[in-house]
């Protein structure tokens, strides 16, 4: 930080005036006759301009009141549920807690579930209680009556709720291995549970998921470095126990061969005092191209003790298993010009003098000859125009690779003051990696011809093509551990006029990773070893070798070749220290501010750094709780380790966001959303040193910057519309001599939208039948962007969906169509991989 930054950040962090003002103040919570939360509900005082609505806590706090005798009112969608007369004197601290009748009940009627889905509160990004108005970032919550309602089933299906976020990579069962989205230009992945470390390798199961958060921009400041991405961050809240003995089973079937069952029980074991929780569920997918699948399952139970008001403690778990190799289309790779020249060249070179009339200058002229970009290479440089089968997956359903996670998890929150809360958090995690996992490699048709032509006299590269594919696998078996403790403090303070609020907050995380990948070789060309290489067959499908991929010949191929196993072990601790105030002014202007401390040390080879990481935040809210207008500092960073060639060595590199826009909460929550740009800035990214090749300089810089926007709307009881919108602008502007300049090919689609909407009817012969249709947008993006070789382009797409159910008072039945244009479509970077064709799920959901 400069010294403007940091006299701003002192100012904001630590401001606080003694003021004797005499107001008062009144705070509680609104719950329903079983105890739980009741969020959304609007609070107000009869007549003024005092309100606001709960929390997801169902907390509420109204402040700078003036003495006198008021009328306290509870609604909920314009309905009173309750009103209180209430006194208050000068300077009076009240706290008043409301039980809603019947409110259990209710918050299963579609009129309560679409309040949900319009909650857009951001606790989780702050680590305390604020509403989304009182939050200087975006945060998009995707609530799981939303989830429910589209009938979805993994992480992946929820992200499409997402504005600005596209899937990047299908999971692949490595360690770090789920599924990889792109946010704001940067890769991001779910790493975190509930707040807290806990790194994935599979598909996301959505079984004992409560919502996902997605908290746009670098968050190092309350997440660490660790588990965050400049882009945001991906958090997954889980189903907690609660007082009420019941729960749910579902079975679905659909296209594909796909099956699932999963169950949710709830018990309580001392009312009021002590519940638990199940949740279960097994799935298997096969693919829509000739082999693949995918099979998973979860066991993930909870439990709740509760003995008072002041102290609450949770333990949970998930056990998690998985197989397959494909989570829908293969990974084609693409070996491109810059992979293939450099050997081809050296395999030239050896020929030079030694095969008759092949001297010096035949072979520079010939090496001048070959082609350069991907046009000239295979014919095209869109993926859409390759001769890849798109139903065709080169694997074999003997050959995948199989996980298990097993992750505990027990957290205590502490009630020390009414200005004092105490948050105390462990988890631990396990997962274990075997099998082998798959891969293709498209291959252009020159470096064959040449070969074959070499020895007639007359050597060339012929017509650009791509005729071949190269069949890849390894094996990574090993094991990954995390750890990790954190304690919080949360305080809240009213001074007069004035709000306070802080969490300060200790970090230690332990991450150990201990995987070996066995590797052979195969023969490219039938003259150069390639890593991983089994064998090369015909694009076209028609190889008399297709059916030798199996699990037996590539035992044999491990026995038989040379290996080239490799270890990749990893081992750190990260100590970290953290504090985050927001202080509000008035009921219209809000300040926040927060610093982290990040001490890292990699144990292996005794390598340690220390990183700062500030952030800032200003609201002013011209309306109470229903238009603010927004603007933050945010920063983000990656320990890097090495020396540059003077012996310097590298430090963190580091991402700085300024952001700036309006939130809105309008027509008593009828309309609610965001409209934000953004400007990212990374500085310091390692690059190969043109003066010394053999080091690497610290002098990178990479530029993103964009819009978003996000409208979440509710016209009438039972119909809600979700819109969101994302244009992202990245540009590498110091780096590599080849891309310097250029869209990194991470940074997805330029643009994207979603859409989604919902009618539930509530009244007539109808009531109970909702249909819905959805809707996703995705730009061109690059497969591949360098200056020598052009752009590898994946087309855009638009892949439409729908759903319709039926809920009766003991079960719902569903049917939901992904894909219902069966478009033709692709994700990834530096590779492309087709996507599920079309599909239907039917499922019969029983309540008891």
């Amino acid at each position: 930080m400069n010294a403007r930054q940091s006299t701003l950040f002192v100012l904001s962090l630590f401001f606080s005036i003694a003021s004797f003002a005499q107001n008062a103040t009144i705070h509680g919570k609104v719950h329903s006759t079983d105890g739980q939360p009741v969020s959304s509900i609007s609070v107000t005082l009869l007549n003024t301009r005092w309100g606001t609505i709960t929390t997801e806590n169902g907390e509420y706090l109204l402040s700078n009141i003036k003495p006198g005798t008021y009328t306290i009112q509870l609604s909920y969608t314009g309905d009173i549920r309750k009103q209180q007369s209430i006194t208050l004197a000068a300077g009076s601290k009240t706290e008043l807690d409301f039980t809603i009748e019947q409110a259990a009940r209710q918050l299963e009627e579609v009129i309560v579930e679409t309040n949900k889905i319009m909650n857009r509160a951001g606790a989780t990004a702050n680590k305390m209680n604020l509403t989304s108005m009182e939050t200087p970032q975006i945060v998009h919550s995707i609530s799981g009556v939303m989830l429910g309602k589209q009938n979805a089933m993994t992480l992946e299906d929820a992200m499409k709720n997402a504005p600005g976020v596209a899937k990047l990579w299908d999971a692949t069962s490595r360690p770090n291995g789920g599924s990889i989205f792109v946010s704001r230009g940067f890769q991001t992945t779910t790493k975190v549970r509930n707040g807290l470390p806990n790194i994935v390798n599979t598909n996301v199961e959505m079984a004992n998921l409560e919502r996902i958060e997605v908290i746009k921009g670098p968050s190092a400041t309350m997440f660490g470095s660790i588990i965050t991405s400049y882009g945001g961050l991906i958090n997954r809240v889980t189903k907690k126990p609660i007082f009420r003995e019941g729960g749910s089973a579902d079975f679905s079937y659909g296209s594909y061969n796909f099956y699932r069952a999963s169950a949710d029980y709830n018990f309580v074991i001392q009312p009021k005092k002590m519940a638990a929780r199940i949740n279960v569920a097994g799935q298997n997918q096969d693919s829509w191209q000739d082999a693949g699948f995918q099979s998973s399952y979860i066991i993930a139970p909870s439990f709740l003790y509760k003995p008072n008001d002041k102290f609450t403690l949770n333990f949970d778990a998930e056990i998690v298993g998985s197989k397959g190799n494909s989570n829908g289309g293969n990974f084609i790779f693409v070996l491109t010009p810059n992979m293939v020249n450099g050997p081809l060249a050296g395999l030239l070179q050896s020929y030079v003098g030694r095969v008759p009339g092949f001297d010096q200058q035949k072979y520079e002229q010939l090496v001048s000859q070959m082609p350069k970009t991907f046009k000239e290479a295979f014919g095209t440089n869109r993926v859409d125009e390759l001769k890849t089968d798109y139903n065709r997956s080169f694997l074999n359903n003997d050959l995948y690779p199989t996980t298990q996670s097993n992750a505990f998890f027990a957290d205590a929150t502490y009630r020390i003051s009414n200005h004092w809360t105490s948050q105390t958090a462990i988890t631990y995690s396990n997962s274990r990696n075997r099998g082998y996992t798959t891969y293709q490699y498209l291959i252009p048709n020159y470096p064959d011809q040449l070969i074959k032509s070499f020895f007639t006299g007359t050597p060339g590269y012929g017509q650009p093509g791509h005729d071949s594919i190269g069949r890849m696998v390894w094996n990574p078996v090993g094991n990954t551990n995390t750890f990790n403790v954190q304690q919080n403090f949360v305080s809240d303070y009213t001074f007069g006029k004035i709000r306070n609020r802080a969490v300060i907050g200790l970090d230690f995380a332990h991450y150990k990773s201990e995987i070996t990948y066995n590797r052979f070789s195969g023969k490219l060309l039938g003259v150069v070893d390639y890593p991983d290489l089994f064998d090369v067959v015909s694009v076209d499908g028609q190889s008399p070798k297709m059916p030798n991929f199996t699990k037996s010949n590539v035992l044999q191929a491990f026995a038989t070749r040379a290996t080239q196993p490799f270890g990749a072990p990893d081992k750190y601790n990260v100590y970290s220290a953290y504090v985050n105030n927001v202080t509000n002014l008035t009921d219209y202007l809000i300040l926040s501010a927060g610093l982290r401390v990040d001490h890292y040390k990699n144990i292996l080879d005794d390598q340690v750094q220390t990183a700062w990481s500030p952030k800032l935040g200003l609201i002013v809210m011209p309306i109470k709780e229903k238009l603010t207008f927004f603007a933050n500092y945010q920063n983000g960073f990656t320990n890097e380790f090495g020396r540059d060639k003077d012996n310097k060595p590298f430090k963190p590199e580091q991402a700085y966001q300024t952001e700036f826009g309006v939130k809105y909460n309008l027509f008593n929550n009828k309309l609610t959303g965001s409209l934000s740009y953004y400007d990212i800035l990374v500085k310091d990214i390692k690059r190969v040193d043109l003066t010394s090749p053999n080091f690497e300089i610290q002098d990178g810089d990479q530029k993103s910057k964009g819009v978003e926007l996000e409208i979440v709307a509710n016209p009438v009881i039972g119909w809600t519309i979700l819109l969101g919108y994302g244009h992202n602008d990245s540009k590498l502007r110091k780096a590599d001599a080849n891309v310097e300049g250029l869209r990194p090919v991470a940074s997805g689609p330029e643009n994207m939208a979603n859409f989604w909407t919902n009618y539930s009817f509530t009244k007539t012969a109808l009531k109970g039948l909702g249909i819905g249709v959805s809707l996703n947008y995705g730009g061109e993006s690059n497969a591949a962007n360098t200056k020598s070789e052009g752009a590898l382009i994946m087309p855009s797409y638009t892949v439409l969906g729908a759903h319709i159910s039926y809920d009766f008072k003991r079960y719902r039945v569903s049917l939901k169509a992904n894909n219902i244009t069966d478009e033709k479509y692709w994700m990834g970077w530096s590779s492309y991989i087709p996507q599920m064709r079309r599909q239907l799920i039917g499922t019969i959901t029983v309540k008891f």
